[in-house]
Protein backbone atom coordinates (compact mmCIF):
# COMPACT_ATOMS: atom_id res chain seq x y z
CA UNK A 1 0.00 0.00 0.00
CA UNK A 2 3.03 2.59 0.89
CA UNK A 3 4.37 1.31 -2.18
CA UNK A 4 1.04 2.71 -4.23
CA UNK A 5 1.10 5.66 -2.25
CA UNK A 6 4.24 7.01 -3.02
CA UNK A 7 3.95 6.25 -6.61
CA UNK A 8 0.60 7.96 -6.77
CA UNK A 9 -0.29 10.43 -9.75
CA UNK A 10 -1.72 13.17 -7.36
CA UNK A 11 1.91 13.73 -5.73
CA UNK A 12 2.98 14.89 -8.98
CA UNK A 13 0.33 17.53 -8.97
CA UNK A 14 2.19 20.54 -7.37
CA UNK A 15 -1.10 22.30 -6.46
CA UNK A 16 -2.49 18.81 -4.73
CA UNK A 17 0.76 18.73 -2.55
CA UNK A 18 -0.13 22.73 -1.60
CA UNK A 19 -3.36 21.96 -1.14
CA UNK A 20 -3.14 19.36 1.26
CA UNK A 21 -0.80 21.01 3.20
CA UNK A 22 -2.76 23.92 3.80
CA UNK A 23 -5.82 21.86 4.82
CA UNK A 24 -3.64 20.20 7.02
CA UNK A 25 -2.70 22.93 9.05
CA UNK A 26 -6.30 23.91 8.60
CA UNK A 27 -7.12 20.72 10.27
CA UNK A 28 -4.78 21.84 13.36
CA UNK A 29 -6.79 24.63 13.94
CA UNK A 30 -9.88 23.09 13.70
CA UNK A 31 -9.09 20.01 15.64
CA UNK A 32 -7.60 22.44 18.70
CA UNK A 33 -10.31 24.69 18.60
CA UNK A 34 -12.91 22.01 18.72
CA UNK A 35 -10.93 20.73 22.06
CA UNK A 36 -10.55 24.10 24.03
CA UNK A 37 -14.15 25.02 23.10
CA UNK A 38 -15.33 21.85 24.43
CA UNK A 39 -13.47 22.06 27.54
CA UNK A 40 -14.09 25.34 28.43
CA UNK A 41 -18.06 25.12 28.18
CA UNK A 42 -17.48 21.90 30.65
CA UNK A 43 -15.51 23.83 32.79
CA UNK A 44 -18.28 26.48 32.91
CA UNK A 45 -21.07 24.45 33.56
CA UNK A 46 -19.76 20.44 34.25
CA UNK A 47 -22.16 19.37 32.03
CA UNK A 48 -22.22 17.46 28.94
CA UNK A 49 -25.21 18.82 27.93
CA UNK A 50 -24.02 22.46 27.19
CA UNK A 51 -21.20 20.78 25.16
CA UNK A 52 -23.78 19.34 23.19
CA UNK A 53 -25.18 22.94 22.72
CA UNK A 54 -21.97 24.31 21.98
CA UNK A 55 -20.92 21.45 19.35
CA UNK A 56 -24.39 22.24 18.09
CA UNK A 57 -23.78 26.24 17.14
CA UNK A 58 -20.61 25.03 15.80
CA UNK A 59 -21.99 22.69 13.38
CA UNK A 60 -25.54 24.14 12.44
CA UNK A 61 -24.21 26.66 9.96
CA UNK A 62 -23.29 24.04 7.53
CA UNK A 63 -26.56 23.93 6.13
CA UNK A 64 -26.72 27.88 5.85
CA UNK A 65 -23.15 28.54 5.31
CA UNK A 66 -22.09 25.68 3.75
CA UNK A 67 -24.91 25.28 1.38
CA UNK A 68 -23.85 28.75 0.02
CA UNK A 69 -19.94 28.28 0.11
CA UNK A 70 -21.07 25.55 -2.58
CA UNK A 71 -23.08 27.79 -4.66
CA UNK A 72 -20.71 30.24 -4.43
CA UNK A 73 -17.70 27.88 -5.68
CA UNK A 74 -19.31 27.54 -9.04
CA UNK A 75 -19.38 31.18 -9.74
CA UNK A 76 -15.89 32.39 -8.24
CA UNK A 77 -12.41 31.19 -8.39
CA UNK A 78 -12.26 28.35 -5.56
CA UNK A 79 -8.30 29.31 -4.94
CA UNK A 80 -9.37 32.81 -3.68
CA UNK A 81 -12.01 31.41 -1.49
CA UNK A 82 -10.15 29.28 0.15
CA UNK A 83 -7.88 32.41 1.10
CA UNK A 84 -10.37 34.38 2.20
CA UNK A 85 -11.94 31.96 4.35
CA UNK A 86 -8.79 31.80 6.06
CA UNK A 87 -8.07 35.01 6.83
CA UNK A 88 -11.55 35.28 8.46
CA UNK A 89 -10.57 31.87 10.62
CA UNK A 90 -7.40 33.97 12.20
CA UNK A 91 -9.95 37.41 12.83
CA UNK A 92 -12.36 34.70 14.66
CA UNK A 93 -9.34 32.83 15.99
CA UNK A 94 -8.18 36.27 17.79
CA UNK A 95 -10.99 36.97 18.90
CA UNK A 96 -10.94 33.99 20.76
CA UNK A 97 -7.41 34.75 22.18
CA UNK A 98 -8.61 38.16 23.37
CA UNK A 99 -11.79 36.80 25.27
CA UNK A 100 -10.27 34.09 26.83
CA UNK A 101 -6.72 36.03 27.94
CA UNK A 102 -8.83 39.04 29.20
CA UNK A 103 -10.69 37.19 31.51
CA UNK A 104 -13.80 37.55 29.44
CA UNK A 105 -14.63 33.57 29.03
CA UNK A 106 -18.66 33.51 29.72
CA UNK A 107 -20.62 31.16 28.47
CA UNK A 108 -22.90 32.89 26.09
CA UNK A 109 -19.52 35.08 24.36
CA UNK A 110 -17.99 31.61 24.24
CA UNK A 111 -21.10 29.94 22.37
CA UNK A 112 -21.44 33.39 20.17
CA UNK A 113 -17.60 32.67 19.33
CA UNK A 114 -18.28 29.09 18.85
CA UNK A 115 -21.61 30.00 16.46
CA UNK A 116 -18.98 32.42 14.43
CA UNK A 117 -16.48 29.82 14.12
CA UNK A 118 -18.55 27.32 12.66
CA UNK A 119 -20.04 29.89 9.92
CA UNK A 120 -16.86 30.46 8.62
CA UNK A 121 -15.55 26.58 9.14
CA UNK A 122 -18.87 25.34 7.42
CA UNK A 123 -17.54 27.51 3.88
CA UNK A 124 -14.11 25.72 3.62
CA UNK A 125 -15.38 22.21 3.33
CA UNK A 126 -17.27 22.37 0.06
CA UNK A 127 -14.44 24.46 -1.43
CA UNK A 128 -11.50 22.37 -0.58
CA UNK A 129 -13.24 19.01 -1.78
CA UNK A 130 -14.75 20.52 -5.15
CA UNK A 131 -10.73 22.16 -5.58
CA UNK A 132 -9.80 18.70 -5.33
CA UNK A 133 -12.26 17.03 -8.12
CA UNK A 134 -10.97 20.56 -10.12
CA UNK A 135 -7.43 18.94 -9.77
CA UNK A 136 -7.79 15.34 -10.60
CA UNK A 137 -11.34 14.61 -11.78
CA UNK A 138 -13.47 11.95 -11.61
CA UNK A 139 -11.56 8.86 -12.04
CA UNK A 140 -8.93 9.65 -9.27
CA UNK A 141 -12.13 11.45 -7.01
CA UNK A 142 -11.91 8.65 -4.15
CA UNK A 143 -8.13 8.49 -4.10
CA UNK A 144 -7.73 12.62 -4.09
CA UNK A 145 -10.30 13.28 -1.09
CA UNK A 146 -8.47 10.24 0.72
CA UNK A 147 -4.72 12.30 0.21
CA UNK A 148 -6.57 15.37 1.39
CA UNK A 149 -8.18 13.69 4.09
CA UNK A 150 -4.80 12.10 5.04
CA UNK A 151 -3.25 16.17 5.12
CA UNK A 152 -6.33 16.92 7.07
CA UNK A 153 -5.91 13.93 9.69
CA UNK A 154 -2.53 14.32 10.30
CA UNK A 155 -2.87 17.70 10.73
CA UNK A 156 -5.83 17.05 13.54
CA UNK A 157 -3.38 14.24 15.11
CA UNK A 158 -0.51 17.08 15.89
CA UNK A 159 -3.11 19.54 17.08
CA UNK A 160 -5.03 17.06 19.32
CA UNK A 161 -1.74 16.36 20.60
CA UNK A 162 -0.15 19.72 20.91
CA UNK A 163 -3.35 21.49 21.93
CA UNK A 164 -3.79 19.24 25.28
CA UNK A 165 -0.76 19.79 26.28
CA UNK A 166 -0.01 23.70 25.41
CA UNK A 167 -3.34 23.81 27.49
CA UNK A 168 -2.87 21.22 30.21
CA UNK A 169 0.26 23.52 30.84
CA UNK A 170 -0.34 27.33 29.73
CA UNK A 171 -3.53 27.66 29.51
CA UNK A 172 -6.31 28.47 26.56
CA UNK A 173 -4.79 31.73 25.64
CA UNK A 174 -1.55 30.36 24.30
CA UNK A 175 -3.03 27.64 23.14
CA UNK A 176 -5.06 29.06 20.61
CA UNK A 177 -2.14 31.16 19.91
CA UNK A 178 -0.51 28.19 18.43
CA UNK A 179 -3.79 27.47 16.68
CA UNK A 180 -3.89 31.24 14.85
CA UNK A 181 -0.30 30.55 14.52
CA UNK A 182 -0.99 26.69 12.21
CA UNK A 183 -3.70 28.58 10.16
CA UNK A 184 -1.30 31.20 9.37
CA UNK A 185 0.83 28.89 7.56
CA UNK A 186 -2.18 27.41 6.06
CA UNK A 187 -3.18 30.82 4.59
CA UNK A 188 0.56 30.76 3.39
CA UNK A 189 -0.06 27.31 1.33
CA UNK A 190 -3.41 28.37 -0.17
CA UNK A 191 -1.77 31.64 -1.54
CA UNK A 192 0.74 29.65 -3.50
CA UNK A 193 -1.82 27.88 -5.22
CA UNK A 194 -1.34 28.61 -9.31
CA UNK A 195 -3.94 26.65 -11.25
CA UNK A 196 -8.11 26.14 -11.58
CA UNK A 197 -7.51 22.52 -12.33
CA UNK A 198 -8.38 20.90 -15.47
CA UNK A 199 -11.17 19.55 -14.16
CA UNK A 200 -13.00 22.79 -13.09
CA UNK A 201 -16.11 24.02 -14.58
CA UNK A 202 -15.72 27.27 -17.34
CA UNK A 203 -19.41 27.70 -16.73
CA UNK A 204 -19.95 30.38 -14.51
CA UNK A 205 -23.41 31.60 -13.86
CA UNK A 206 -24.28 34.48 -11.69
CA UNK A 207 -25.66 33.18 -8.00
CA UNK A 208 -29.32 33.90 -8.55
CA UNK A 209 -29.08 31.30 -11.59
CA UNK A 210 -26.70 28.84 -9.57
CA UNK A 211 -29.26 28.84 -6.79
CA UNK A 212 -31.78 27.87 -8.64
CA UNK A 213 -30.37 25.43 -10.31
CA UNK A 214 -29.11 23.85 -6.83
CA UNK A 215 -32.78 23.76 -5.70
CA UNK A 216 -33.88 21.83 -8.96
CA UNK A 217 -31.15 19.45 -9.43
CA UNK A 218 -32.43 18.58 -5.50
CA UNK A 219 -36.39 18.50 -6.65
CA UNK A 220 -34.87 16.02 -9.79
CA UNK A 221 -31.98 14.22 -8.76
CA UNK A 222 -32.97 11.12 -6.36
CA UNK A 223 -29.88 9.62 -6.01
CA UNK A 224 -28.70 13.12 -5.07
CA UNK A 225 -31.83 13.26 -2.68
CA UNK A 226 -31.18 10.13 -1.12
CA UNK A 227 -27.38 10.73 -0.76
CA UNK A 228 -28.26 13.77 1.84
CA UNK A 229 -30.95 12.37 3.83
CA UNK A 230 -28.30 9.17 4.61
CA UNK A 231 -25.22 11.38 5.34
CA UNK A 232 -27.54 13.21 7.47
CA UNK A 233 -28.75 9.93 9.45
CA UNK A 234 -25.56 9.42 9.88
CA UNK A 235 -24.40 12.62 10.90
CA UNK A 236 -26.69 12.98 13.88
CA UNK A 237 -26.04 9.85 15.21
CA UNK A 238 -22.20 8.72 14.22
CA UNK A 239 -20.62 12.02 14.67
CA UNK A 240 -22.05 13.72 17.74
CA UNK A 241 -19.89 10.65 19.68
CA UNK A 242 -17.46 14.07 20.30
CA UNK A 243 -19.66 15.69 22.56
CA UNK A 244 -18.96 13.03 25.20
CA UNK A 245 -15.36 13.22 24.76
CA UNK A 246 -15.19 16.23 27.69
CA UNK A 247 -16.90 13.61 30.05
CA UNK A 248 -15.21 10.82 29.14
CA UNK A 249 -11.83 11.89 30.00
CA UNK A 250 -12.82 14.07 32.75
CA UNK A 251 -15.06 11.23 34.72
CA UNK A 252 -14.22 7.98 33.21
CA UNK A 253 -10.54 8.31 32.93
CA UNK A 254 -9.95 11.69 35.40
CA UNK A 255 -7.37 12.05 32.63
CA UNK A 256 -7.51 16.35 32.09
CA UNK A 257 -6.91 18.10 29.06
CA UNK A 258 -3.95 15.86 28.29
CA UNK A 259 -6.18 12.74 28.31
CA UNK A 260 -8.75 14.57 26.17
CA UNK A 261 -5.81 15.49 23.49
CA UNK A 262 -5.19 11.19 23.26
CA UNK A 263 -8.58 10.69 22.94
CA UNK A 264 -8.84 13.52 20.08
CA UNK A 265 -5.45 11.88 18.73
CA UNK A 266 -6.48 8.57 18.45
CA UNK A 267 -9.79 9.90 16.20
CA UNK A 268 -7.12 11.84 14.02
CA UNK A 269 -5.45 8.33 13.92
CA UNK A 270 -8.32 6.30 12.84
CA UNK A 271 -8.66 8.94 10.32
CA UNK A 272 -5.34 8.96 8.82
CA UNK A 273 -5.52 5.06 8.32
CA UNK A 274 -8.66 5.43 7.12
CA UNK A 275 -7.26 7.95 4.45
CA UNK A 276 -4.26 6.46 3.32
CA UNK A 277 -6.15 3.09 2.75
CA UNK A 278 -8.44 4.93 0.12
CA UNK A 279 -5.73 6.80 -1.09
CA UNK A 280 -4.44 3.82 -2.01
CA UNK A 281 -7.21 2.77 -4.04
CA UNK A 282 -6.87 4.55 -7.58
CA UNK A 283 -10.15 3.63 -8.78
CA UNK A 284 -12.88 1.97 -6.61
CA UNK A 285 -16.08 0.62 -7.89
CA UNK A 286 -19.34 -0.64 -6.00
CA UNK A 287 -18.87 2.52 -3.41
CA UNK A 288 -22.72 1.90 -2.49
CA UNK A 289 -21.96 -0.90 -0.98
CA UNK A 290 -19.15 -0.61 0.51
CA UNK A 291 -21.09 2.81 2.31
CA UNK A 292 -23.43 0.33 3.73
CA UNK A 293 -20.37 -1.70 5.36
CA UNK A 294 -19.09 1.57 6.93
CA UNK A 295 -22.52 2.41 8.44
CA UNK A 296 -22.46 -1.56 10.43
CA UNK A 297 -19.12 -0.94 11.48
CA UNK A 298 -19.89 2.51 12.73
CA UNK A 299 -22.75 1.41 14.96
CA UNK A 300 -20.49 -1.51 16.44
CA UNK A 301 -16.78 1.11 16.91
CA UNK A 302 -19.54 3.49 18.92
CA UNK A 303 -20.81 0.07 20.89
CA UNK A 304 -17.31 -0.72 21.88
CA UNK A 305 -16.57 2.53 23.08
CA UNK A 306 -19.41 2.55 25.45
CA UNK A 307 -18.61 0.10 27.13
CA UNK A 308 -14.90 0.93 27.14
CA UNK A 309 -13.54 0.69 30.99
CA UNK A 310 -9.87 1.32 30.33
CA UNK A 311 -8.56 4.02 29.07
CA UNK A 312 -6.38 2.15 26.00
CA UNK A 313 -9.66 0.40 24.86
CA UNK A 314 -11.17 3.66 24.65
CA UNK A 315 -8.69 4.96 22.73
CA UNK A 316 -8.56 1.67 20.26
CA UNK A 317 -12.33 2.12 19.83
CA UNK A 318 -11.86 5.82 18.87
CA UNK A 319 -9.66 4.92 16.33
CA UNK A 320 -12.53 2.31 14.71
CA UNK A 321 -14.74 5.23 15.04
CA UNK A 322 -12.33 7.47 13.39
CA UNK A 323 -12.02 4.93 10.25
CA UNK A 324 -15.68 4.71 10.06
CA UNK A 325 -16.16 8.37 10.44
CA UNK A 326 -13.58 9.09 7.37
CA UNK A 327 -14.81 6.65 5.01
CA UNK A 328 -17.67 7.65 5.08
CA UNK A 329 -17.14 11.39 4.39
CA UNK A 330 -14.82 10.22 1.96
CA UNK A 331 -17.48 8.30 -0.11
CA UNK A 332 -20.00 10.63 0.57
CA UNK A 333 -18.35 13.24 -1.00
CA UNK A 334 -17.49 11.28 -3.67
CA UNK A 335 -20.84 10.04 -4.56
CA UNK A 336 -22.07 13.65 -4.20
CA UNK A 337 -19.77 15.15 -6.88
CA UNK A 338 -20.10 12.21 -9.19
CA UNK A 339 -23.92 12.10 -9.30
CA UNK A 340 -24.42 15.29 -10.88
CA UNK A 341 -23.00 17.08 -13.82
CA UNK A 342 -19.31 18.87 -14.07
CA UNK A 343 -20.70 22.41 -13.58
CA UNK A 344 -22.82 21.83 -10.15
CA UNK A 345 -20.05 19.96 -8.28
CA UNK A 346 -19.55 22.84 -6.23
CA UNK A 347 -23.24 23.07 -5.41
CA UNK A 348 -23.61 19.48 -4.80
CA UNK A 349 -20.79 19.89 -2.07
CA UNK A 350 -23.23 22.46 -0.27
CA UNK A 351 -25.57 19.77 -0.42
CA UNK A 352 -23.57 17.31 1.43
CA UNK A 353 -22.80 20.85 3.82
CA UNK A 354 -26.58 20.98 4.10
CA UNK A 355 -26.50 17.43 5.33
CA UNK A 356 -23.65 17.92 7.36
CA UNK A 357 -25.64 20.76 9.13
CA UNK A 358 -28.17 18.65 10.86
CA UNK A 359 -24.93 17.96 13.52
CA UNK A 360 -26.53 20.31 16.07
CA UNK A 361 -29.19 18.10 16.52
CA UNK A 362 -26.62 15.29 17.39
CA UNK A 363 -24.99 17.03 19.52
CA UNK A 364 -28.07 17.76 21.41
CA UNK A 365 -29.22 14.52 21.12
CA UNK A 366 -26.08 13.00 22.88
CA UNK A 367 -25.84 15.50 25.27
CA UNK A 368 -29.24 14.80 26.56
CA UNK A 369 -28.44 11.18 26.65
CA UNK A 370 -25.80 11.36 28.41
CA UNK A 371 -27.42 13.27 31.24
CA UNK A 372 -30.39 11.19 31.32
CA UNK A 373 -28.75 7.68 30.79
CA UNK A 374 -25.40 8.25 31.49
CA UNK A 375 -22.22 7.68 28.47
CA UNK A 376 -22.90 4.25 27.87
CA UNK A 377 -26.36 4.33 27.66
CA UNK A 378 -26.37 7.26 24.85
CA UNK A 379 -23.61 5.91 23.31
CA UNK A 380 -25.04 2.14 22.84
CA UNK A 381 -28.48 3.93 21.85
CA UNK A 382 -26.28 5.40 18.73
CA UNK A 383 -24.78 2.78 17.50
CA UNK A 384 -28.08 0.91 17.49
CA UNK A 385 -29.62 3.74 15.51
CA UNK A 386 -26.78 3.39 13.16
CA UNK A 387 -26.78 -0.44 12.21
CA UNK A 388 -30.82 0.05 12.03
CA UNK A 389 -29.42 2.71 9.16
CA UNK A 390 -27.45 0.43 7.37
CA UNK A 391 -30.55 -1.76 7.26
CA UNK A 392 -33.03 0.45 5.92
CA UNK A 393 -30.50 1.23 3.03
CA UNK A 394 -29.31 -1.98 2.36
CA UNK A 395 -33.13 -3.11 1.89
CA UNK A 396 -34.66 -0.04 1.10
CA UNK A 397 -32.33 2.10 -1.28
CA UNK A 398 -31.28 -0.60 -3.82
CA UNK A 399 -30.15 2.19 -6.53
CA UNK A 400 -27.69 3.59 -3.61
CA UNK A 401 -26.62 0.41 -2.95
CA UNK A 402 -25.57 0.12 -6.62
CA UNK A 403 -23.27 3.46 -7.21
Amino acid sequence: MLRQILSHPLLANADFIRLTFGCGFNGVGRIGEQMIIGLLVFKLTDSSEWVGVAMGLYFVSFAVFGTMAGIISDWMDRRVLLFRIEVLIIVNLGAFVAVVSLGWASLWLILALTFVSGAIRAMHHPVRSSYAYDLRGGQHVVSALGLLNFGVRSGQLIGALVTGVVMEQFGGAVALLGLMGAHGLALGWFFSLKTTGASASQTHAPIRENLKEYVEELRSNRILLMLVVVTATVEIFGFSFITALPELAERRFDAGADGLGHLYAARALGGILASLIFTSLVSLKKRGRLYIGVIFAFGISMMLLAEARFFWLALMALVLIAMMATASDILTQSMVQLSVPNHLRGRAMGAWAFAIGSAPLGHLEMGYLVVAFGLSGALLANGFVLIATGLVVLLAMPRLRKL
